[in-house]
């Protein structure tokens, strides 16, 4: 007994588990002051409290639940998320709803879906042989990550549908998919992107061309790949004329945030102003003017890396962004360090969706992304998201703990 404690003692990631620590108790730091503005307080932090004592038993879930336990509850935990879904666009009506009231709670079910996700996608890939592995084994993960992507994307929150691209590409990539099939799936994404300058697409087709022909493709494959990009590149333009003209405002505002000042770019210019206004060891805290006289919107939330700029400047930033690659930095090493396929592909999935957020979210208070509405993991304002994720890191702690076990 006592052996068995000092080797879980021994093989337990404290790194993990103290990055994970760090960035919580710097983000209920700056929730505080994200909390008090010229409008009045906000108890964000002490509601982050209430919701940290769920997660932390997420958390402990997670570490204690054994991996095959997990997969057994993949598909349970798969339908679930797909019914509250459904349950979700029937209750929304055409409005724009993300979550569903339980009392006096609110639930997203989109962030049990990013769980569930990684748990049947571990599940589907880990029954295939790596030595076997080609484009037809991505069908079945492609449906199965494309019903909840769609779903999501009906709420609307495109964000959120990317997040399950995300999880589905770096799995199949540990799972084995060769080169050439990452190829066909990952390249209509840059078509359609390209797609919106005629010049721009032509190039990117040529250039596709050659990538196929310096791979000694087969006639098929090239055919098959060049098809899919110019059906996409076609589509391209219909999409556009069907998003909503929020979502259009967005993208038009990320290439040019002076396009809508008032509106859709003044979220991006007050971020992008708070930052820059912080320097290198920032304006203090509480002392942020950005943020305490409510220019910055969503500050407890979508940009609180802002007043993380503004009042703990650069020397702030890099301390945390340091502390999410710690994090991710540990996830991948147990990834790579397990022996159960299932666990290890387990791991990967949440490497993705936690690594995707980080990025997408610091980029976009940066300017260098579109503005998606997604979380800063572990450290923005928000219940469900909190609680998921501990359990994301819970999981992979348990799975740091018997990384040895077949």
């Amino acid at each position: 007994m006592r052996a068995t404690q000092r080797l879980a003692i021994h093989t337990f990631d404290w790194t993990l588990l103290g990055a994970t620590l760090g960035i919580i108790l710097f983000g209920l730091v700056v929730l505080y002051s994200a909390s008090h503005t010229t409008g009045g307080a906000e108890p964000y932090h002490l509601r982050q409290l209430l919701w940290l004592l769920l997660g932390f038993a997420a958390l402990g879930f997670g570490v204690a639940v054994p991996y095959r336990t997990l997969d057994f509850l993949a598909i349970p935990a798969y339908g679930l998320s797909l019914l509250l879904l459904i349950v979700l666009s029937i209750l929304s009506a055409g409005r724009v709803e993300r979550w569903i009231d339980i009392g006096p709670f609110s639930l997203q079910p989109s962030e049990l879906a990013k769980i569930s996700l990684v748990l049947i996608m571990a599940r589907v890939l880990a029954d295939r042989p790596t030595e076997r592995l080609g484009l037809r084994d991505f069908l079945v993960p492609g449906l199965v990550a494309g019903v909840p992507f769609l779903l999501v994307l009906r709420q609307p929150d495109l964000g959120t549908a990317l997040v399950f691209g995300a999880i589905l590409v770096p799995m199949l990539f540990w799972a084995g998919l060769p080169e050439r099939a990452l190829l066909f799936v990952l390249s209509p994404v840059v078509g359609l992107l390209a797609s919106s300058h005629l010049p721009a697409w032509i190039f990117y087709l040529v250039a596709l061309l050659i990538v196929l022909l310096s791979m000694r493709s087969s006639l098929t494959f090239a055919g098959a790949t060049l098809g899919v990009n110019m059906l996409v590149g076609i589509a391209g333009p219909i999409l556009w004329n069907q998003m909503k003209d929020y979502q259009q405002r967005r993208i038009l505002t990320f290439l040019d945030p002076g396009h809508d000042p008032l509106g859709a770019g003044y979220q991006i210019i007050q971020s992008e102003v708070a930052i820059g206004s912080g320097g290198l060891t920032g304006r203090g805290f509480m002392e942020g003017t950005q943020k305490g006289l409510s220019f910055l919107p969503e500050q407890h939330t979508d940009f609180i890396f802002s007043v993380v700029g503004e009042e703990f400047g650069f020397i702030g930033c890099v301390l945390l962004l340091f502390l999410f690659g710690l994090l991710l930095a540990r996830i991948l090493l147990i990834a790579a360090r397990t022996r159960n396929r299932f666990a290890s592909l387990l791991v990967i999935g949440f490497f993705g969706y936690l690594s995707f957020q980080v990025v997408i979210n610091v980029g976009m208070t940066l300017g260098l992304v579109p503005v998606t509405g997604l979380p800063l993991p572990l450290f923005s304002y928000g219940g469900s998201s909190l609680t998921t994720t501990l359990f994301a890191i819970g999981a992979v702690l348990g799975v740091g703990l018997r990384k040895r076990r077949y």
